[in-house]
């Protein structure tokens, strides 16, 4: 039961955003487990790689915040072993960060949650697994879930959950085969695709970087999804990858170039000072003004200081 599934694109994305832009989970960590993180919260990243006999498992994102550990994995459709798979990744963690107190060794379970990108009737609510113990007692094993699709774009937008963005569009997928025949559907489609990045870019403000790295990831899930729906896709990479976002990328490069310009004359102007008190100070040698080398520099710097 300890074997990897083949990871997906959307998989692909999810651990993109939680290696890159970890700080985006804080959101949805603070929806599924009641918590009230602010946004920026210090989260640490913690290895999401284990060995055992059977080869490596990798987890989709562990986090460390104010002492207590996050584990949430990402699916795009259910899974029947997901409930045993949870209670062995979470044992995996918990015993990764085990602790001696009092002489006995405590393992503490993470707080677990699975991300379900499409979800049916019969997904569950959560994910119970009942644990049998040798004296007779029983464990109920809960791990909560959150269903993507439940959330409208409102609701992402007030809630911050911009980790679910680059999925909206999952939802419309088993409409995608008719848009390619009627033109009305594939507009009405577009123009949501449209609300949906002014609504990104209106609430990521002046942060590019964070506005064309969603873009982009937004584009790799439609791609994927629309990869037999030519003119949709093509329509969608025009909305969410045309003009807006060569103009946010020329803005980032520009405001890369700036910082780097401005870094650039602060380091020539402090190594031309430098080399300045250089040579007073060896001035200051020769004409025995000073009587050794750290007096003429001090001497130097108190000059063009």
């Amino acid at each position: 039961m300890n074997k990897n599934p083949k990871p997906t694109t959307f998989d692909n994305v999810f651990r993109t955003i939680a290696q890159k832009m970890p700080f985006m989970m804080v959101a949805l960590i603070n929806e599924v487990f009641g918590e009230h993180y602010p946004d920026n919260v210090k989260v640490t990243q913690i290895r999401n790689e284990f060995f055992t006999e059977d080869g490596k498992i990798i987890t989709d994102s562990i986090f460390l915040i104010k002492g207590k550990y996050y584990h949430i994995e990402c699916q795009s459709r259910p899974d029947s072993t997901m409930e045993i798979r949870m209670i062995e990744y979470d044992f995996m963690i918990a015993h990764e960060h085990a602790k001696k107190q009092g002489g006995k060794y405590v393992i503490r379970f993470p707080e677990s949650a699975v991300l379900y990108l499409r979800h049916t009737r019969n997904t569950p609510d959560k994910l119970d697994v009942v644990v049998e113990m040798p004296d007779g007692r029983s464990i109920e094993y809960s791990t909560k879930v959150i269903k993507a699709q439940n959330y409208t774009k409102d609701e992402i937008f007030q809630k911050k959950l911009l980790i679910l963005v680059p999925f909206y569009l999952m939802r419309y997928e088993n409409e995608f085969s008719k848009m390619d025949t009627d033109e009305k559907k594939r507009l009405k489609f577009l123009k949501e695709c449209e609300d949906l990045r002014i609504r990104l870019e209106k609430e990521v403000g002046n942060k590019e970087a964070l506005y064309v790295e969603l873009i982009n990831l937004i584009i790799r899930v439609s791609n994927h999804l629309l990869e037999d729906h030519k003119e949709t896709k093509k329509g969608v990479k025009n909305i969410m990858g045309g003009k807006v976002l060569e103009l946010a990328s020329d803005k980032l490069i520009k405001k890369g170039r700036a910082e780097g310009l401005a870094e650039g004359l602060a380091e020539g102007r402090a190594e031309e000072k430098n080399s300045n008190i250089e040579k007073l100070a060896a001035h200051y040698l020769k004409t025995g003004e000073a009587k050794n080398k750290e007096e003429a520099i001090k001497l130097a710097n108190a000059i063009l200081g």
